[in-house]
């Protein structure tokens, strides 16, 4: 569910009713998608974190001390509530729950937060009213907008500019195996979005910290694995005319590439400066083959 469509529904959410004789009988089957755990609740069985197709989860005013990592396992849900609980810390893994929309943690014990939060970049609502949160976060938080911008704050500060976790590494696909029999050419291809620097923003890529959308970051790690893969032909595609000409090209040349760039047709009706951020498709070759 794209988060802009999701819409708060705390004032009819638990509202249910029980099946009637009439509707048993025409054999209509319950869906239940909400589950609601609260009194004085200390500790939760196991098998709850099992229920992935819960899409919303009240355990508010218990006195959970803590909550398992093992919560992540409920990927379906848009809803949480913990709020008055005894919670002092929250698990990292709560980051990896990135289909919710509100994460109520209102009234615990909590004097910090763990920057995996910040990778819920499709959260709408996050409720910390009455933990005793350090100044700079409740000042953040306080402000218009809070939400976003903590988690922003957030994320900034997960592993920055040091990823622990590499991207996988692209397989090769082989349409062909050379012949001895045969004369023929026998090349390798490598095809690449690098994402034009305007397109990358948090608006489109919330998940993303904001260093990690930076250009300057980026270009060094695409040019590091164009050069690694080492291919005769390369064709890339949303690259800014600017960035052809005074990064790639530069840049390939020294590897004995030269190449074709041909940026989208509006360039055509814009002035020289304009022009130069029009991105497009750029084709270098190996000039020893």
């Amino acid at each position: 569910m794209p988060k802009e469509k999701y819409e708060s529904s705390s004032k009819d959410r638990r509202q249910h009713r029980i099946l009637t004789p009439e509707e048993v009988a025409a054999g209509k089957k319950t869906k239940w998608e909400a589950l609601e755990i609260t009194g004085t609740i200390r500790n939760v069985s196991p098998r709850l974190w099992n229920l992935n197709h819960l899409t919303a989860l009240y355990l508010n005013d218990n006195c959970l001390q803590r909550v398992p990592a093992e919560i992540c396992r409920l990927t379906n849900l848009l809803y949480l509530d913990l709020s008055a609980n005894k919670l002092r810390s929250l698990p990292a893994e709560l980051g990896d729950m990135v289909s919710l929309r509100e994460l109520l943690l209102n009234y615990n014990h909590l004097r910090a937060l763990p920057l995996e939060l910040g990778r819920l970049f499709q959260l709408i609502m996050l409720g910390l009213k009455g933990n005793p949160l350090p100044s700079d976060l409740l000042t953040i938080y306080e402000d218009g907008n809070g939400t976003q911008r903590l988690l922003t704050q957030l994320l900034d500060n997960l592993h920055a500019g040091s990823p622990t976790v590499m991207p996988p590494v692209r397989p090769w696909l082989h349409l062909a195996h050379p012949e001895r029999s045969k004369p023929g050419a026998i090349f390798s291809l490598m095809c690449y979005n690098v994402l034009c620097d305007k397109y990358a923003t948090r608006q489109l890529y919330g998940y993303c910290p904001s260093w990690a959308l930076d250009w300057e970051y980026r270009r060094k790690g695409i040019m590091d694995e164009i050069i690694n893969n080492s291919a005769d032909i390369i064709c890339l595609q949303e690259v800014e005319t600017e960035q052809y000409f005074n990064f790639f090209l530069l840049q390939l040349k020294q590897q004995g590439y030269d190449g074709v760039f041909s940026p989208k047709s509006r360039a055509k009706t814009m002035g020289e400066h304009e022009r130069k951020h029009v991105d497009g498709c750029a084709i270098f070759f190996r000039t020893s083959k």
